[in-house]
């Protein structure tokens, strides 16, 4: 009943100009997982296109960009529960590509504006973290420096 994927992806409310941020830093918390390699039950793709919220659907449609974060806030908003990530990934490399959305100067501010429309739209934030991952074992998480461990009890 999840989404379930990579990479994660996490929303912080900003306390210096009041309102929800996107953020791609790595970290162990995540409350998104971005949707180009995710898998969902097929029934979220219906609610998307006949539930979902027509502001949203537009907005989304005219930008062309969101789709990934208005799915997380759909299927939080359905079920209550946080996605989870797989793999030790923090990145989708797409091969071929000549240019990636997150490399325009202005991804981070339309994802921000995104997060705090879907906010207003919904009138809540359904969005939940965890720091649930499902991977092999066999995987290390290779994290910053500055950053030990991502389970402290294990």
């Amino acid at each position: 009943d999840r989404l379930v994927g990579y990479p994660g992806r996490f929303h912080a409310w900003d306390v210096r100009h009041p309102g929800w941020l996107y953020n791609s830093n790595v970290t162990c918390e995540l409350s998104m997982v971005l949707t180009g390699a995710a898998f969902f039950h097929k029934y979220y793709m219906y609610l998307y296109t006949y539930w979902m919220y027509q502001d949203i659907r537009t907005y989304v449609s005219e930008h062309m960009n969101c789709e990934d974060v208005a799915m997380n806030f759909l299927i939080a908003h359905i079920t209550r529960k946080p996605p989870i990530k797989v793999t030790t990934k923090w990145v989708f490399p797409c091969q071929g590509c000549s240019e990636k959305l997150s490399d325009r100067e202005e991804h981070f501010k339309e994802r921000h504006f995104c997060i705090n429309l879907f906010t207003e739209v919904y009138g809540y934030t359904p969005l939940l973290y965890t720091q649930t991952r499902a991977d092999s074992v066999l995987f290390k998480t290779k994290l910053p420096r500055d950053v030990n461990t991502c389970y402290e009890s294990v």
